[in-house]
C-alpha cells in the first residue's frame, strides 16, 4: 500500500517542527541556566557600587590584609524560607552590609610611609606618629629599628691596601719544582685571602701537588675557610666557619662526610692565613714573641711567633733588601718549646711583605722566593 505524497510531506514537516521546538527549549535552558521547581530560596540581593565616586559618608574598613573597603547605604536582605513550611519571605533592614572593595579609593589614598627618627632609632606608624611637643611613648621606644652589631674584626687589621698579589718560585734543593701565588683583596670591607701551590710539569708526573687555601671575612663577625689538598696520592677537602661573636667553630670534612660543632676560647681565633696577615700589621721587634690564636682545621692552639733577627738578603732579581726573620714556635705538652723548621723573611718596612720562605722536608729543604708583587693602594 503506497502512502500518498501529501501525507509524507505533512509527517516530515511535523517531525522537523518538533525537532526545532526541542532545540529551542534546550538552547533556552543552556542560556538561562538550570531551573529547580522545588521550594523557593532567597536569592542574593544585588548591591550597586559607584567605583568612580565613593560615598562621602562611607566609612572605610581595614581587614587583616591592609585593604580598604567601602560601605554602601542601608540595603535590605531577604531571609531564607523556613524549611518545609513555604512561608512567605521575611525581610529585615541591615545597617552593615558586607564590605565591598573599592580599588580606586585604595589607589587615590596611598598609605603614608613610616616615619623614622634617626636620632632615637624609633619606627612610628602613621597612627602612632608623635607630635613635636610630645616625646615617644614607651611602646614606641620598644619599636626600635634593627640594629646591626658592630664587627669584631675589621678589614684594616689584615690589609692596608685594596688588593695584593704575590707570586713565588718554589725550589727543592735549588731545583725549581713548582709555584705559589698569594692573593688578598678588600672587597667592600670584606677580606678574601687565597693561596695556591702547584707543582710544575716535571714534578707533577712523579709527585703532583695542588693545594688551595681560601678564607673570607664576612661582616667582621664570621670567618669562612676552605682547605683543599692534593699531595701525591693523599687528598683532603675540609672547611670550617668561625663564629667570632658566638665563640664557636663549625668544621666539616667533605670527603669523609664528617662534621663537628666546637667551642673556641675567645674571639681572637683566626685561620692560619688570616693570622699571618694580622701579624704583618703589627709592630714587630727583634727578640719579642707575638702570639696568634690559630684554628688550623683540626684543632685550636695558641701559636707563638718569634722575631729572630734582622737580615739583608738578595732577591732573585739581584736586589738586596732589609728583612726581619720570624719563626713559629711549637709547644709540646703545653710547656716545653720545640723550634719550628719554618722560617719567613718579611721586608723591614710598614708593608712587611713575605719575600722568602724556607722549610725542611724529608726529601730536602724547600724554598719559596718572591718573583713578582702587585698591589693596589
Amino acid at each position: 500500500m503506497n502512502t500518498p505524497p501529501n501525507k509524507i510531506r505533512t509527517l516530515t514537516a511535523f517531525i522537523g517542527l518538533s525537532i526545532l521546538v526541542h532545540l529551542l527549549v534546550l538552547f533556552s535552558l543552556g542560556r538561562f541556566g538550570n531551573y529547580s521547581f522545588a521550594a523557593p530560596v532567597n536569592p542574593l540581593q544585588a548591591v550597586m557600587v559607584d567605583l568612580m565616586k565613593p560615598s562621602a559618608d562611607a566609612s572605610p574598613v581595614t581587614n587583616s590584609d591592609d585593604h580598604e573597603y567601602d560601605h554602601t547605604d542601608k540595603v535590605t536582605k531577604a531571609e531564607k524560607v523556613d524549611d518545609g513550611n513555604n512561608a512567605p519571605l521575611q525581610r529585615e533592614e541591615i545597617s552593615t552590609p558586607p564590605p565591598v572593595m573599592v580599588k580606586s579609593q585604595v589607589e587615590a589614598e596611598p598609605v603614608k610611609p613610616a616615619v623614622i627618627e634617626k636620632e632615637k632609632a624609633v619606627v612610628f606608624t602613621p597612627s602612632s606618629e608623635p607630635t613635636k611637643d610630645s616625646p615617644p611613648t614607651p611602646s614606641q621606644q620598644a619599636a626600635l629599628a634593627t640594629v646591626i652589631t658592630p664587627p669584631i674584626r675589621t678589614a684594616g687589621e689584615f690589609l692596608t691596601t685594596k688588593s695584593e698579589k704575590l707570586s713565588y718560585l718554589v725550589s727543592l734543593l735549588g731545583i725549581p719544582v713548582g709555584s705559589a701565588e698569594l692573593e688578598a683583596k678588600n672587597e667592600n670591607e670584606e677580606v678574601r685571602i687565597t693561596l695556591r701551590v702547584k707543582s710544575n710539569a716535571a714534578l707533577a708526573s712523579i709527585y703532583p701537588v695542588n693545594d688551595f687555601f681560601e678564607t673570607r671575612h664576612i661582616a667582621g663577625n664570621f670567618v669562612i675557610t676552605k682547605i683543599s689538598k692534593q699531595e701525591g696520592d693523599s687528598r683532603s677537602d675540609i672547611g670550617f666557619t668561625l663564629f667570632l661573636r658566638d665563640k664557636r667553630v663549625f668544621w666539616f670534612d667533605r670527603i669523609r662526610n664528617r662534621y663537628s660543632n666546637e667551642k673556641i676560647p675567645n674571639s681572637e681565633v683566626l685561620d692560619a692565613l688570616s693570622g699571618f696577615f694580622s701579624l704583618r700589621n703589627k709592630a714587630l721587634q727583634i727578640g719579642q714573641t707575638e702570639t696568634l690564636h690559630i684554628y688550623d682545621g683540626d684543632n685550636y692552639a695558641p701559636l707563638p711567633i718569634e722575631i729572630v733577627r734582622r737580615e739583608m738578603i738578595r732577591l732573585p732579581n739581584l736586589r738586596k733588601i732589609d728583612t726581619l726573620v720570624i719563626r713559629p714556635v711549637k709547644k709540646n705538652n703545653g710547656n716545653s718549646k720545640n723550634t719550628s723548621n719554618l722560617l719567613i723573611w718579611l721586608t723591614n718596612d710598614e708593608n712587611k711583605v713575605p719575600v722568602k720562605v724556607e722549610t725542611s722536608l724529608p726529601v730536602g729543604r724547600v724554598t719559596a722566593e718572591l718573583i713578582s708583587a702587585e698591589s693596589e693602594p
